[in-house]
C-alpha cells in the first residue's frame, strides 16, 4: 500500500514494487489510508510524511495503534533526518524503517523485496500457528522469532518487535543467544553449545516459566517464553515464542520507594532530587555562580486522564519527561515530584534571566501535540522559577518557593512561566483559602442563576437564553464562573457544580406550557469532566427531556481547552452530542487551546469570542483587527459567532458593525428595556435566578 500526496511519487514507487514481483495500492488521501489496509492483505506501507489531512505523523500513529493494521510494516518516508515532527516523536520510529528523499532505486527495491521475504515467513507461521498443537503461537501478545539453523533471526512478529523495542530489520541477522546476555562478549556465535540449542537439537520443545532477555533500549525485562523446533519450513529451523511477564504496579512503587526512581520515567522522586539541590547549593556557595528550580506542571492534565485513561495519561507523562530531558543539559537534574509534576534544576546559570529562556524553551515544547497509542493530544505546561540565592538557599525553601512562583503561573493564565517574589507566599496561600471556600460553597449551594437574553444583529430580535452561574460570596460579592471555574476543574468539583446547574436552571422552564416550549432555545455551560464520564452525554439528555425540552433547543457550551484532546472520548462524546440533537458551542475562542484547522474537524454551531477581545474592542485596534478576522474566517467554515459581555453601546454597534451573530451583555438588556414589544418576545426567556 502507497500512500503519498504525489502522482509521480506513487508511479515511481509502484514501478519499483512490481519489478520486485509485488500488487500494489494506491491513495494521495490520508482520510481512507486505514480502511485501505484493513481491507488489503499488505506486506507493507510505504507512507510519506507530508501527507495532509491528516498528515504523515498522524497516520502512522494511527496504523500502530489500530488491532488490525498495527503489525503491518511499515516504511516512513521523510524530506530529511532533520524532520522537527520526527524529532518530537522518536518511540513512533522505533517500529519502522525511515527513508529520507530522494532515494536511490537500488536500495529502495532492495528494502521492498526485504519486506516481501519476510512476508512469506509471516504466512508461513499463521499456517503452523493453526495446526499447532501448542497454544505458544496463536496468541496476539505473543512475540514470535523465526531462527535459523545458525541461530540467526530471521523473522519477527509485531509483538516481538514491541516487546524488544527493535525494528524486524534491525533484529534479522542478529543471533537468538545475545538476546539472553546483557553484553555478548563473544565475537563468533556458540549458538550449538547454547541450552536453547542443545535441547531443541533433539526435537524437544523447551518451555521455561520465567526467564530474562535484553530489549534494544537496554532494560532487561522478564518473559516466559517457548522453543520449538521445526524442519524443512523455508529455512526455520526453531520458533522462539515469547511473553512478557509484567510487574505489579505495587512492586513497581516499592521498588521505586526504595531505590527514590520513579518507575515510570525512570527519574529520581522528590527525595533524591532535594538531596541533589542541596549539593547545588554548597558548591554554588563555594564557586559563587546562581542555579535555578524550576517546577513545571502540566495544565489541564485531568481531562486527559478521565477521557484517554491511566494507562495513556502514564504515556504522555513519560512522553513530556523526555520532551523536557532534550531541553536541559546533561548536567541539569530533573525529577518527577508527583501526578504531573516535574522539578528541574540548571546547575549553573550565568544569569538568573537565563532560567527563563530554558522555561520558555520547555513551555514551547510540550506545547507540540503528542502521539499517543492513536490519539493526538495537546496539552501545554506552566513553570514556576526559584533561583539560588534569591529565592533560597536550600532545598527545601527553593523547591516551596519554585512551587508559589507555579502557581502564580496558572493564576494568570497557563503556558507561561513566573518568578518567585515574597509576595507569592502570601498569593499561594490565598489561592488554598479560596480553594477551601469554593467546598464550602458546593457544600452551602452558593450560587446564582441568571437567565440572559441573546439577540440576533439581524433583526435585534431573541434567539436564545443563555444560563449564567455565579459564586455568592459571603464576603467577597458575586463571582462570576470565569473567576473561579480553574480552581474548580483542579479541585475536581465541577462536575459537582455543573449537574446542580443543569438540575436547578432546567427546572425553571417545566412549568412552560408545551407552546411555550417550542420557543425556548437554552444556552447551557458544561464541564468536559460531566460530559467524559461514564453516562455523560445520556445523562444530558436526560435532564433536557426530564423537562419537556428536545435537544435540538439547547445549545451546550464547552471551554475551549477541551481542545486539549483529539481521537479520543473528546471526539466521541462530541458527535454524540450532535447525533442527539444538541448544539455546540466553543465558549473563550482566542485564548490559545484550539488549533484553527481543527475548527473543521468539530461540528460547532457558534464560536464565542473571549471576552479579553469583547471587554475592549471598542477601544483596541489589535483586539478590532483580532475579531474581524476571526468572524470572517469562522463564518468562511459555516459556523455563526456569539460575544458575550456586551456591556457599552459602543461595542454592540462594532459587533453588530463587523457582522457578529449573536450578542449579549448588559448593553443588549438596556436596548430591549427600551424596545417594549421585544419585551413580549422573550418574556418566556427571563426569569428571577
Amino acid at each position: 500500500v502507497i500512500a503519498d500526496p504525489k502522482d509521480s511519487n506513487i508511479q515511481f514507487y509502484t514501478d519499483v514494487a512490481q519489478a520486485s514481483g509485488a500488487r500494489c495500492v494506491a491513495t494521495t488521501a490520508g482520510g481512507n489510508l486505514i480502511d485501505i489496509v484493513e481491507s488489503h492483505p499488505a506486506s507493507l506501507v510505504i507512507l510519506d510524511s507530508h501527507m495532509e489531512e491528516p498528515d504523515g505523523y498522524q497516520l502512522l500513529n494511527l496504523l500502530k495503534s489500530n488491532e488490525k493494521t498495527r503489525h503491518v510494516p511499515v516504511l516512513f518516508v521523510v524530506g530529511n533526518l532533520s524532520e522537527r515532527k520526527m524529532c518530537l516523536h522518536e518511540d513512533l520510529f522505533k517500529l519502522v524503517k525511515v527513508m529520507v528523499k530522494p532515494m536511490q532505486q537500488s536500495v529502495l527495491q532492495s528494502t521492498i523485496e526485504k519486506f516481501l521475504h519476510l512476508s512469506q515467513y509471516q504466512l508461513v507461521i499463521e499456517a503452523l500457528a493453526k495446526k499447532a498443537e501448542t497454544d505458544a503461537i496463536s496468541g496476539k501478545e505473543e512475540g514470535i522469532l523465526a531462527v535459523d539453523a545458525q541461530g540467526q533471526i530471521i523473522y519477527a512478529n509485531y509483538a516481538a518487535e514491541n516487546i524488544l523495542k527493535a525494528n524486524v530489520l534491525d533484529l534479522v541477522g542478529t543471533y537468538l543467544e545475545s538476546l539472553f546476555e546483557e553484553s555478548c562478549l563473544k565475537v563468533v556465535s556458540s549458538w550449538q553449545d547454547h541450552p536453547v540449542s542443545k535441547v531443541t537439537a533433539g526435537d524437544q520443545i523447551l518451555q521455561v516459566d520465567k526467564a530474562i532477555i535484553w530489549r534494544k533500549d537496554g532494560d532487561s525485562i522478564n518473559v516466559k517464553f517457548a522453543a520449538i523446533p521445526l524442519k524443512d519450513e523455508q529455512n526455520i529451523s526453531l520458533l522462539f515464542a515469547f511473553k512478557r511477564l509484567k510487574d505489579t504496579r505495587e512492586s513497581k512503587d516499592k521498588i521505586s520507594k526504595l531505590s527514590q526512581v520513579d518507575h515510570l520515567t525512570k527519574l529520581p522522586l522528590r527525595g533524591a532530587i532535594e538531596e541533589q539541590i542541596d549539593r547545588c547549593a554548597v558548591k554554588a556557595a563555594l564557586s559563587s555562580y546562581y542555579f535555578a528550580v524550576l517546577c513545571v506542571d502540566l495544565d489541564h492534565f485531568r481531562y486527559i486522564n478521565e477521557s484517554l485513561g491511566h494507562d495513556r495519561g502514564d504515556m504522555l507523562i513519560k512522553a513530556v519527561a523526555d520532551r523536557i530531558q532534550k531541553q536541559v543539559r546533561r548536567d541539569d537534574l530533573m525529577a518527577r515530584m508527583e501526578g504531573d509534576e516535574f522539578a528541574v534544576v540548571l546547575s549553573h546559570i550565568d544569569l538568573p534571566e537565563n532560567a527563563g529562556m530554558v522555561s520558555r524553551k520547555i513551555i514551547d515544547s510540550v506545547r507540540e501535540p503528542f502521539l499517543l497509542d492513536g490519539h493526538e493530544v495537546f496539552t501545554g505546561c506552566s513553570i514556576g522559577v526559584a533561583v539560588y540565592p534569591a529565592c533560597g538557599d536550600n532545598a527545601k525553601t527553593l523547591l516551596k518557593n519554585s512551587e508559589s512562583a507555579l502557581a502564580r503561573a496558572k493564576a494568570v493564565g497557563r503556558n507561561v512561566y513566573q518568578f518567585y517574589t515574597v509576595e507569592m507566599n502570601k498569593a499561594r496561600a490565598e489561592q488554598m483559602q479560596f480553594e477551601f471556600e469554593l467546598h464550602q460553597a458546593v457544600e452551602q449551594k452558593q450560587w446564582r442563576i441568571q437567565y440572559q437574553p441573546v439577540v440576533n444583529t439581524n433583526n435585534n430580535e431573541v434567539v436564545a437564553c443563555e444560563i449564567k452561574l455565579s459564586w455568592v460570596h459571603p464576603i467577597r460579592g458575586e463571582l462570576p464562573l470565569e473567576v473561579f471555574l480553574l480552581e474548580a476543574e483542579e479541585a475536581g468539583l465541577s462536575p459537582m457544580i455543573f449537574k446542580w446547574l443543569w438540575q436547578q436552571a432546567l427546572q425553571q422552564f417545566e412549568r412552560l406550557s408545551d407552546d411555550a416550549k417550542e420557543k425556548v432555545r437554552l444556552i447551557v455551560p458544561i464541564s468536559p469532566l460531566v460530559l467524559l464520564q461514564e453516562d455523560g452525554v445520556e445523562w444530558a439528555q436526560r435532564k433536557i427531556e426530564t423537562v419537556g425540552l428536545k435537544p435540538e433547543q439547547v445549545y451546550v457550551e464547552l471551554p475551549e481547552s477541551y481542545y486539549t484532546l483529539r481521537h479520543g472520548d473528546h471526539g466521541k462524546v462530541l458527535n454524540a452530542l450532535r447525533k442527539k440533537g444538541f448544539h455546540l458551542i466553543l465558549d473563550g475562542f482566542g485564548t490559545g487551546f484550539a488549533p484553527l484547522n481543527l475548527l473543521k474537524e468539530i461540528p460547532y454551531s457558534l464560536i464565542k469570542l473571549s471576552n479579553s477581545f469583547v471587554s475592549t474592542c471598542e477601544v483596541s485596534k489589535t483586539d478590532q483587527a483580532i475579531i474581524k478576522g476571526v468572524v470572517e474566517m469562522v463564518h468562511q467554515l459555516g459556523i455563526q459567532v456569539m460575544a458575550t459581555g456586551v456591556d457599552s453601546e459602543a461595542q454592540y454597534k462594532f459587533l453588530s458593525t463587523e457582522k457578529c451573530d449573536w450578542i449579549a451583555g448588559e448593553a443588549v438588556e438596556k436596548e430591549l428595556e427600551r424596545t417594549p414589544q421585544k419585551l413580549d418576545a422573550m418574556g418566556i426567556f427571563v426569569m428571577p435566578g
